[in-house]
């Protein structure tokens, strides 16, 4: 009997201790994923803004080599979740004239650059609702125009990120920024005006306002959603959309995902994998960018739009 009973304690020490060696080991696993996404987010986004590079030497070297061939403005844009890139041509004839050679041009250059893995798709754009003549004058002097006043701004040491500009038909511009110092700058103003009387021979009105508290909170999270559209769509191939909404409080950040709850076998994992993700990518972000951490919720959604989490 006695036997018996310290078999018993023995085996009840041995599982005790096999929990508590579980549980530690269980820990440290942890800890250890904590550092490994952290790593790998860093290198992850160090590459993305390795291809963001490589993609705008791709539009630039690509419109410009288009342009100098005699091809007019090609419009170009991108897709990064579909890894698709759009060549907006004006008609079907000029299309099947011309479509070999700008497909040869634009992967030369990619080539060139070093931007690999996409697919070209071609956009005819109606004849019908091209800009007149009057309107790509227009659109051609507020594009000069806002040139002019992002150098003034850059030279006064303006971050490009901190302001917006809007050029109203009767020559009146209101650039909203975020700067205090910017509302009613009086001196700024008119150092705006003269530069665009200088190179445009234009007399406008400038008036210097301040973003609302809720726009300007918009505009500096809206590089970590940007971030965190990018990274969760690379590594997760479940990933399917993403949305954001400030109201109601806190912010709720909403990943689409295809998974299905009934088959899916691994979800509560995976669900909880895309959460941890999201929080680093966000807590990176935030430390990068100095800004405010504010509330927030992550909302894992399934195929059905049904919240997971």
């Amino acid at each position: 009997m006695k036997k018996t009973l310290i078999g018993i304690a023995l085996i009840i020490i041995i599982f005790g201790a096999t929990l508590v060696f579980a549980n530690n080991s269980g820990e440290s696993e942890n800890a250890k994923s904590d550092q490994q996404i952290e790593s790998e987010l860093v290198k992850s986004m160090k590459e993305t803004k390795k291809e963001k590079d490589k993609l705008e030497q791709l539009f630039t070297r690509s419109s410009k080599e288009l342009m100098d061939k005699g091809y007019g403005e090609v419009g170009l844009s991108y897709s990064n979740e579909d890894r698709i890139l759009t060549t907006q041509v004006k008609g079907k004839g000029f299309l099947e004239s011309n479509k070999s050679q700008i497909e040869n041009i634009i992967s030369n250059i990619a080539k060139e650059v070093g931007f690999n893995d996409f697919d070209i798709k071609f956009r005819i754009v109606d004849r019908n609702i091209s800009q007149k003549k009057e309107d790509k004058k227009l659109m051609e002097s507020i594009h000069n125009i806002s040139n002019i006043v992002s150098d003034v701004l850059k030279n006064e040491g303006y971050n490009n990120h901190s302001y917006s500009i809007s050029v109203k038909p009767k020559k009146e511009i209101i650039i909203e920024g975020t700067n205090n110092n910017f509302v009613d700058n009086a001196e700024l103003e008119k150092l705006i005006s003269n530069a665009i009387l200088t190179e445009e021979n234009m007399k406008f009105t400038v008036q210097l306002t301040k973003k609302s508290e809720r726009e300007i909170r918009d505009q500096e999270w809206h590089p970590v959603f940007t971030a965190i559209r990018e990274e969760i769509n690379k590594k997760f191939k479940e990933y399917r959309g993403f949305a954001f909404s400030f109201h109601p409080q806190p912010l709720q950040i909403i990943i689409k995902t295809k998974i299905n709850n009934s088959w899916f076998g691994n979800s509560d994992e995976k669900v909880k994998e895309i959460e941890k993700y999201v929080d680093k990518i966000i807590e990176l972000k935030l430390e990068e960018l100095s800004i405010e951490k504010v509330p927030y919720e992550i909302n894992i959604r399934d195929e059905n739009n049904e919240k997971i989490n």
